[in-house]
């Protein structure tokens, strides 16, 4: 929107500009913030985008370039995400909600958190830099698929690197109609001076962009399904606004308070998003207090989203557990904000479901596919669960059987838990790889062997 003179008064993105334009018209009730502006409107002009996630990186790119006026909100509060550029070695994108590491480079702030995990989602995919927090030990996941150069274990990548991140930095602060236009626009500057090798990579992003697209917009049946039954039902029972597509599932596990873990599994339309899995250390509860623990779970979680280190809200979060772990979950979905949010458990002994929003016990038959599916996420987030504490008891049994050999200090104690999962696994490793380990001679390894071996037989 624009005044006589050309200013730009507002700019704003709207999925359909005639209704949005309309509205403006229409409702004479407004603000008296909107009755002044349209006061002031001469003009108004248009850029068309091609997907969503484009209008609001443009938007807010042109927002932080001509300021106008009656965008005050968006320039000044702090609540909105923002799009950080990490000042690493080999920086990382992501989405934060504070401004504080001086190192690191801010683009936004942005009006639509969900649309900027996509456009993460969508850079990420197109050029593939690291998503890590912490640089790995070994290629992650993302290297195998080709999304992610490994600089983890390829440290001679650090210039293509750095190219791929200027890139990116590149599109964020040019203010282009869309990320295929700007690259489009490389492509043929790198042709028209001679850089054919260059070209040719941007021609490979753009066909990678291409099909991630077609991929995106093309709605499939998942495999062996006829719809989404169990979904379905659970939204009519649980009298749910939306249907819960996605679903996580919370638990915990410990032995008389010790060595406590908590666990979050997640399902995307009715199958385990394993990608999506999380796994807590309990730090903040000492004890046997299973609803503080679900508390710290759900709270780290809720953490993650504010500060953009987790990428989707789920639709509904599960419990395993009764009236009291629902409750305490409740509590801290409350406390941080998000009360709104679907919040249902279902306790293991007579299978019995709770919702919080209903306020008590939800009726479902034993024959229905939503219980069924209930089961399914809850079984699967206590599988996940045992099964890290299970490792890190072994390592806990692990330390103290190394404690006994002479000649193994803190730090061959740390290379050899960090290269097993168990004395089961190294029991049955060769002298000769034991003694090639960092740290490691064959005198201590044929002693490591042999105290291990004894162990075995004494007991």
């Amino acid at each position: 929107m624009k005044n006589r003179e050309g200013e730009i008064l507002y700019i704003g993105k709207a999925r359909s500009l005639k209704k949005r334009v309309a509205s403006y018209l229409r409702d004479r009730g407004q603000m008296p913030k909107i009755q002044v502006l349209l006061s002031k409107v001469g003009d108004l002009d248009y850029v068309e985008t091609p997907t969503e996630v484009d209008a609001l990186l443009l938007e807010a790119e042109l927002i932080r370039k001509f300021q106008p006026r009656y965008n005050k909100e968006l320039k000044d509060d702090k609540s909105y995400p923002l799009l950080k550029i990490t000042g690493d070695e080999f920086p990382r994108l992501h989405v934060t909600r504070n401004k504080t590491d001086k190192k690191a480079l801010y683009y936004g702030p942005y009006t639509d958190a969900k649309l900027l995990r996509e456009a993460v989602t969508l850079i990420n995919t197109v050029f593939p830099i690291r998503k890590c927090r912490k640089l790995p030990k070994k290629a992650c996941l993302y290297y195998h698929i080709g999304q992610c150069l490994a600089p983890c274990i390829k440290p001679e990548v650090k210039p293509e690197y750095h190219r791929l991140v200027n890139e990116v930095k590149g599109f964020l602060g040019g203010g282009k109609r869309s990320f295929m236009d700007y690259l489009s626009d490389r492509m043929f500057e790198a042709a028209k001076e001679l850089r054919f090798e260059d070209a040719q990579f941007f021609k490979e992003q753009i066909e990678a962009l291409g099909r991630l697209k077609k991929k995106r917009f093309s709605p499939r049946m998942p495999a062996g399904r006829i719809g989404l039954s169990a979904t379905l039902e659970l939204k009519h029972l649980l009298k749910m606004g939306k249907l819960p597509e996605r679903i996580v599932c919370f638990d915990v596990s410990n032995i008389q308070g010790e060595e406590a873990v908590a666990s979050r599994v997640a399902f995307y339309r009715e199958l385990p998003d394993k990608l999506e899995y999380r796994r807590y250390k309990i730090k903040t509860v000492t004890g046997i207090d299973d609803y503080a623990m679900i508390q710290e779970a759900v709270g780290r979680m809720l953490a993650g989203l504010k500060e953009g280190r987790e990428s989707f809200l789920p639709d509904l979060i599960v419990i395993d557990g009764g009236k009291g772990h629902l409750n305490a979950a409740r509590a801290t979905l409350e406390r941080e904000g998000f009360q709104e949010t679907e919040l249902a458990s279902i306790a293991k002994q007579f299978e019995t479901v709770y919702s919080a929003r209903l306020g008590g016990e939800v009726s479902i038959p034993r024959d229905s596919p939503a219980l069924h599916l209930l089961e399914k996420v809850r079984d699967e987030a206590h599988r996940f669960a045992i099964t890290y504490h299970r490792s890190l008891k072994e390592k806990q049994m692990s330390r103290s059987v190394l404690d006994e050999i002479p000649g193994i200090g803190e730090r061959r104690k740390r290379i050899l838990l960090e290269q097993f999962d168990s004395i089961e696994v190294l029991k049955r490793t060769g002298v000769g790889e034991l003694a090639g380990l960092p740290g490691m001679n064959r005198r201590v390894a044929e002693k490591v062997l042999e105290r291990l071996k004894n162990k075995t037989n004494n007991s």
